[in-house]
C-alpha cells in the first residue's frame, strides 16, 4: 500500500478527556495499536500553566507525538495534542486551530462535530474520565455519520460525569475500562473488510430479508422506510451489524427479535437531521430579495401568511425563514399573521428545534446583526427569542402517511427527496403541489427536481431549485393518509383477504385499502378514535368530506346531515360494541341531492386501552339495494334531537372537567406568583452585578482594541520582515542572546543544515557545513566584545564565504539582544586569488630558472673570451665549438620560455577529441624513438573521446609518451600502457610505463620548471612543467604514482 493510499484509508481516533483523564490516557496508550491509525488527544488544559503531556506520553507510546500547529495534515501512526486555550476542527484531514473564546470548555464537541463531517465512518471517538458533559453532542454526530463511539466504564473513571453523560445519550457502542479499549479498537478495525463484504452481500440479496427488517420497523415504530432508497438503508444496517459483531442478515434479524431496542436504534440511524442556519447563503439571498417580498406584498392584512418546512430537522431552516420574514415585515412596516409549520419524523431533532437553543458556533452562519437582534446568549449558547419562536409550529408529521397542510404560500422541502425512490418522490411532490396556494412557491434541494410536475411550475431560480406554482392543484384522488403520531392496532397484509371463506364481517374489520372497499360495495372508509379524530382514510373520501384544512375532526369535516348521522351511530356502535348501519341520509348541499349509506364497525381493543377505534364506511344509496341486518333509515328530526341530547351530556361533562382544571390552575398560579417574586428579587441583584460587569467589560474592550491595533502593526511588520528575508540573496541568521535560532533566509541552508522546524532550536543542536567549526566561538566573541567580526570560511562543498557577525541591539534600551550572521559568497574571488598566487609563484620560479639557465651559457662564453683573444694558447676549433654550444643552449631556453608565455596567454576552445586518432599522430612524430627503443604501446580506451583542446591534448600526450621512452630502463624494452575511463565528473587519461621510476621524495618536484630527476638522460626539464600548466589552465588535475626501477604512472583528470 502506498503512503497516499494509507493516508486515505486510515482511521482517526479522537480521545476526549478532562479531570482524571491523564491516567486513563496513559493506560490506553500502554496497550494501543500503532499501525495505520492517527490519534488526536483532546484534553481540557489550564491556559495558565505549561502542559507536559507530550513528555509524559512519550513514556507510554512509541508513536511520534506532536503538539498541533495550525493547518497540520494528519498522518497515520502519529499522536496529535491540542494546544491549551485553543479549539480545533478538521477539514480534508487538515487540522485548524482557533482561539477558544469562552470559558465554557466544549473543545471535544467542537472537534468531534467536524471530525464526523470530514471523516464519516472513518472516525472513532473515545470518551474518558472528566467532569461536565463535553463530548456528548460530538459523539451524536459521530454516530449519525457512521463512526464508532467507545466510552470509559464510569466505575473505572476518576470523574464519571463525562462517561455517564455519553452513556445516557444512547450513542455508546462499547463501555470499557481503559486497558480494554485498544483491543476493541483493533477488533473494530479488523472488521472493516467484513463491512465491505456485508455491504455487497446485503446489496446483492433478493431483498426479502431487507424488507423484513423494514416491515419490523414499520410495525413497531411510528416510522416507515419501505420506500427509501436502498443504498442508504443498506449502509446503516451494515454499520449496526458490524457494531454488534453479526455476520449475516438472518442473524441480525434474529438479534432484533431478541433485542427490540436495537430496532429503535436502527430506525433512528436512518434519520438524517443535518442542517444549519441560512444554509446555502446564495439561495437565501434569492428568497430575501425575490420570493418573500412578493408573497408579503400580495397578502391582505387579514390573510395569514403560511410557510411549511418539511423535514425541518433541528429547526435552523425554519428559524432562518422566520427571521427573513420578520425582517421584511419590519422593513415595509406591515403587520401580518405568520404561521410557519415545521415538521419532521425525528422526535429527538424536533425536541432540539422546539427548545430553540443552539451551540455558540452558529456565529459563523448567522450575521452578527441578526444574532444580536433575534438570539439571547445563555450559558455560552444562543436561544432564539420569543418574537421568532412564536411564529413557528413544530410538529411530528410524516409527509408520506399524514394529510398535508393547506393554503401554503412557501413550501421548503430540501434534501428529503434524494433519500426516497422515484415513485414516492412523485407522490410527495403531488402532495406538496396540492397544498400550495395559487402562485405559491416551492423550495427544493440543489440535487432534487420536479419530475413530471415540471409543467405545473415556473422556475424562479434554476441553480437553487426555487419554483412558483402556475397551475391550480387538484384534490388528491385515492390517496391514503393517517393522522400524525398514531398507529392502528390492526395492520394485516392483503393476503388475509384471499378466499371466499373469509366472512364479510372480518373483511369489514380488516380493511386496508380502497380496492377491498370496492369489493364490499363502499366508496370511502375512515378510521376514527373516540374523539372523532381521523386516523386513516381510504378511497374517494373527498366526495363526502368538506375541503377544510388543518382539521382532523371527522364530524367537523362532514356536511350537517351526514355529521349528525355519523355522530349518533358512532356512539351507538361504540356503546353496543357491534356494527350499525343507517341508510338514506339525504344531503342538501350545493343544490345537489345526494343520498348516502353509512356503516360503523367498532374495533375490539385491549381492556387496558383507553382508545376506541372505529371504521366508518360511506357509499351512495341505490334504490335496488336490499335492507341489511341492523340497518335503519335516517330521519333528521328524531336523530337531530338525539344528537342534541348527546351534545348536552358532553357539554356537562366538559364543564365539570373545566371546573377542576380551573381550580388546579388557580393553585398553580399562586405558586407561580411566589416564584415570580423571588425571580424579581434575584433579577434586581443580577442587574446590579451586570452593571458592574458592563463597566469592567468596557475597560477591557478599550484595552483589547489597543492590543488589536498593535497586533495588526506587528503582523504587518512581521510580513515585511519575512518578505525581506525571503528576498535576500545572501545567507543570514538571527541568533538571540540565548543562542536560539529565530530567523534565517533560504540561502543560509548552504552553510547550515537548516529546515523551517529548526526555528526556536539552540544553534548548538544544528549541524553546519563549515569545515572548521568556529561559528559558535565567533558568536561568543561578539557577545563578549559587542564588536562585529569578519572571517573567511570554507564549506564542505569547497565554496568560500565571508562570514560577517554583527551584534543586534534593541533600539530603545540599547540592550544586546543577539547577533546577525551574514554569509557573502566569495568563491569566485577566492579562485582568482588562488590563481594569482599560483601565477606569482610560477613567475618567481620562472624568473629564477631563466636567470639560472641563461647565466650558465653566458658564463661559459665569458670564460672562453680570453682564449678567443689569444687563440694561440688553445685550439681555435675547440673554442668555436664551445661558443656554438652555449649559444644553442641559450636559443633552446628562449624557445622554451616562448612556449611558456604562449600557454599563459592562449585560451583554447574545447572539442571532442578522438584519443585513438590523436595517438596515431603522436606515434608518427615519435616513430624514430619508438623504433630505436623497441617500445610497445598497449591501449585501453573505455572513453573513446575527450572534451579538450586538441592542440593542448596532443602536447600533453606527446610529452608523457616521449618521457616514457626517454626515461626507459636499460635492461628492458619500454612497455607503455595508455588508457581512458570515466570517474564521477572526470575523464581520466592514464599513461603507465615500466621505466626508471623515481623515489617518493622526488615526485613533488617533477613538475618544477627546468627540474630533471635523472641527470644522465638528456632533457631540459620544461616538458612536464608545460603539461601541468596546460592541465591547470583547463581546470583539471595531474597525479603521479612512481616506484624506483619499476616505472611511473601519470593520471590526467579532465573535467567533463
Amino acid at each position: 500500500m502506498t503512503e497516499s493510499d494509507l493516508n486515505k484509508s486510515c482511521y482517526i481516533i479522537a480521545i476526549g478527556a478532562s479531570t482524571g483523564g491523564m491516567e486513563a490516557i496513559h493506560t490506553l496508550f500502554d496497550h494501543t495499536p500503532t499501525d495505520d491509525v492517527s490519534y488526536v488527544i483532546l484534553q481540557h488544559l489550564s491556559p495558565d500553566y505549561k502542559s507536559f503531556m507530550a513528555e509524559l506520553l512519550e513514556k507510554h507510546s512509541k508513536l511520534k507525538i506532536c503538539e498541533v500547529e495550525n493547518e497540520t495534515y494528519v498522518k497515520p501512526n502519529q499522536v496529535y495534542l491540542l494546544p491549551k486555550g485553543k479549539n480545533m476542527t478538521i477539514q480534508n484531514k487538515i487540522l485548524h486551530l482557533t482561539d477558544r473564546e469562552s470559558e465554557h470548555n466544549t473543545t471535544i464537541d467542537v472537534f468531534l462535530n467536524s471530525l464526523a463531517e470530514d471523516q464519516k465512518e472513518k472516525s472513532i471517538a473515545v470518551i474518558l474520565s472528566g467532569m461536565g458533559e463535553d463530548g456528548t453532542k460530538g459523539i451524536s454526530a459521530i454516530k449519525k455519520n457512521g463512526g464508532m463511539v467507545i466510552v470509559q466504564d464510569p466505575s473505572s473513571a476518576t470523574a464519571a460525569n463525562m462517561p455517564l453523560s455519553a452513556i445516557e445519550s444512547g450513542h455508546a457502542d462499547a463501555i470499557l475500562a481503559p486497558h480494554l479499549i485498544p483491543e476493541e479498537i483493533i477488533s473494530y478495525l479488523k472488521r472493516e473488510d467484513l463491512r465491505e463484504k456485508l455491504s455487497d452481500l446485503v446489496t446483492q440479496s433478493n431483498g426479502e430479508q431487507l424488507s423484513e427488517i423494514l416491515d419490523l420497523i414499520k410495525e413497531n415504530t411510528p416510522l416507515d422506510f419501505t420506500n427509501y432508497k436502498h443504498p442508504t438503508i443498506v449502509r446503516r444496517i451494515v454499520i449496526r451489524m458490524t457494531t454488534n459483531k453479526i455476520n449475516s442478515l438472518k442473524d441480525y434479524i434474529n438479534y432484533i427479535h431478541e433485542n427490540m431496542g436495537e430496532l429503535e436504534i436502527l430506525a433512528n440511524s436512518f434519520l438524517i437531521s443535518v442542517t444549519k442556519f441560512f444554509r446555502d447563503k446564495e439561495a437565501y439571498e434569492i428568497l430575501k430579495e425575490k420570493v418573500i417580498p412578493e408573497i408579503i406584498e400580495n397578502k391582505q392584512i387579514d390573510e395569514p401568511l403560511k410557510i411549511w418546512v418539511v423535514g425541518c430537522a433541528t429547526g435552523e431552516e425554519a428559524y432562518s425563514l422566520a427571521i427573513l420574514i420578520k425582517e421584511h415585515l419590519q422593513e415595509v412596516k406591515k403587520k401580518l399573521e405568520v404561521k410557519i409549520f415545521a415538521s419532521d419524523i425525528d422526535e429527538s431533532a424536533l425536541a432540539v428545534a422546539s427548545k430553540g437553543i443552539y451551540h455558540s458556533n452558529i456565529k459563523k452562519d448567522v450575521p452578527e446583526k441578526l444574532l444580536k437582534k433575534y438570539f439571547r446568549e445563555e450559558n455560552h449558547k444562543y436561544r432564539i427569542k420569543d418574537i421568532i419562536r412564536k411564529m413557528i409550529i413544530f410538529a411530528n408529521h410524516d409527509i408520506v402517511k399524514h394529510p398535508p397542510y393547506g393554503k401554503i404560500d412557501l413550501m421548503s422541502c430540501r434534501n428529503l427527496l434524494i433519500y426516497i425512490n422515484p415513485l414516492l418522490q412523485k407522490k410527495i411532490l403531488s402532495s406538496l403541489h396540492f397544498c400550495l396556494n395559487k402562485e405559491g412557491y416551492l423550495f427544493l434541494g440543489p440535487s432534487e427536481s420536479l419530475g413530471d410536475l415540471q409543467k405545473s411550475f415556473s422556475t424562479v431560480d434554476k441553480k437553487w431549485k426555487i419554483y412558483q406554482s402556475i397551475k391550480t392543484p387538484t384534490y388528491l384522488k385515492d390517496t391514503t393518509y393517517t393522522t400524525p403520531g398514531l398507529n392502528l392496532v390492526n395492520n394485516p397484509s392483503q393476503k388475509d383477504y384471499e378466499g371466499e371463506k373469509i366472512s364479510k364481517e372480518r373483511k369489514l374489520s380488516e380493511i386496508k385499502n380502497h380496492h377491498i372497499l370496492q369489493e364490499l360495495g363502499y366508496e370511502a372508509g375512515i378510521y376514527v378514535d373516540s374523539d372523532f379524530s381521523i386516523l386513516k382514510t381510504f378511497g374517494n373520501f373527498e366526495k363526502y368530506l368538506l375541503p377544510k384544512f388543518f382539521n382532523f375532526n371527522l364530524l367537523e369535516l362532514l356536511p350537517e346531515e351526514l355529521s349528525i348521522a355519523t355522530s349518533v351511530y358512532l356512539k351507538k356502535a361504540t356503546k353496543n360494541k357491534k356494527k350499525s348501519r343507517i341508510a338514506k341520509v339525504r344531503l342538501s348541499q350545493n343544490s345537489k341531492k345526494q343520498v348516502v349509506n353509512i356503516e360503523v364497525v367498532p374495533f375490539n381493543q385491549p381492556e387496558d386501552s383507553d382508545t376506541v377505534i372505529s371504521l366508518v364506511l360511506y357509499s351512495d344509496y341505490k334504490e335496488v339495494e336490499e335492507s341489511a341486518e341492523n340497518e335503519e333509515f335516517f330521519e333528521l328530526d328524531s336523530h337531530a334531537q338525539q344528537h342534541i341530547n348527546d351534545l348536552k351530556h358532553e357539554l356537562s361533562v366538559a364543564k365539570e372537567k373545566l371546573k377542576k382544571s380551573h381550580e388546579a390552575l388557580e393553585e398553580s398560579n399562586d405558586n407561580i406568583t411566589s416564584y415570580n417574586e423571588e425571580l424579581i428579587s434575584s433579577n434586581e441583584e443580577l442587574q446590579s452585578t451586570n452593571e458592574e460587569l458592563q463597566s469592567v467589560n468596557e475597560e477591557l474592550q478599550t484595552v483589547n482594541n489597543e492590543y488589536q491595533s498593535k497586533i495588526k502593526e506587528l503582523a504587518e511588520l512581521n510580513d515585511n520582515l519575512t518578505n525581506f528575508f525571503k528576498g535576500m540573496v545572501n545567507g543570514q541568521l538571527y541568533i538571540d542572546k540565548d543562542m536560539i535560532l529565530r530567523k534565517f533566509t533560504p540561502p543560509a541552508t548552504k552553510q547550515i543544515n537548516l529546515k523551517n522546524s529548526d526555528v526556536g532550536r539552540p544553534l548548538n543542536d544544528i549541524s553546519t557545513k563549515i569545515k572548521l567549526p568556529t561559528l559558535i566561538d565567533s558568536i561568543q566573541n561578539v557577545f563578549e566584545s559587542s564588536n562585529g567580526i569578519e572571517e573567511e570560511i570554507q564549506t564542505l562543498d569547497n565554496r568560500w564565504y565571508q562570514m560577517v557577525i554583527t551584534p543586534y541591539f534593541k533600539e530603545k534600551e540599547r540592550e544586546h539582544d543577539g547577533v546577525i550572521i551574514t554569509f557573502n559568497d566569495i568563491t569566485s574571488l577566492k579562485k582568482i586569488q588562488q590563481k594569482l598566487s599560483r601565477i606569482n609563484a610560477d613567475h618567481s620560479t620562472f624568473s629564477y630558472s631563466v636567470s639560472h639557465n641563461i647565466k650558465g651559457p653566458l658564463a661559459n662564453i665569458e670564460a672562453i673570451m680570453p682564449y678567443l683573444k689569444n687563440p694561440e694558447k688553445s685550439g681555435k676549433k675547440n673554442m668555436v665549438e664551445m661558443v656554438e654550444k652555449a649559444i644553442d643552449n641559450i636559443a633552446k631556453t628562449v624557445d622554451e620560455l616562448s612556449d611558456i608565455a604562449n600557454i599563459e596567454s592562449e585560451i583554447e576552445e574545447r572539442e571532442a577529441v578522438n584519443i585513438n586518432e590523436l595517438l596515431k599522430e603522436v606515434k608518427t612524430s615519435l616513430q624514430i624513438e619508438l623504433n630505436e627503443s623497441k617500445a610497445s604501446i598497449i591501449c585501453d580506451f573505455k572513453e573513446p573521446t575527450i572534451s579538450f583542446s586538441k592542440k593542448n591534448l596532443r602536447n600533453i600526450l606527446f610529452n608523457l609518451l616521449s618521457n616514457a621512452i626517454k626515461y626507459r630502463a636499460s635492461e628492458r624494452a619500454p612497455e607503455i600502457k595508455i588508457s581512458t575511463q570515466k570517474e564521477n565528473n572526470y575523464t581520466i587519461l592514464s599513461v603507465q610505463d615500466n621505466g626508471l621510476g623515481m623515489k617518493a621524495d622526488k615526485i613533488d618536484k617533477v613538475f618544477n620548471i627546468f627540474t630533471r630527476i635523472h641527470n644522465h638522460v638528456e632533457g631540459s626539464g620544461v616538458g612536464l612543467y608545460l603539461v601541468k600548466k596546460l592541465i591547470d589552465n583547463a581546470g583539471g588535475e595531474i597525479k603521479v604514482e612512481s616506484e624506483l626501477d619499476k616505472g611511473t604512472t601519470f593520471k590526467v583528470y579532465i573535467e567533463n
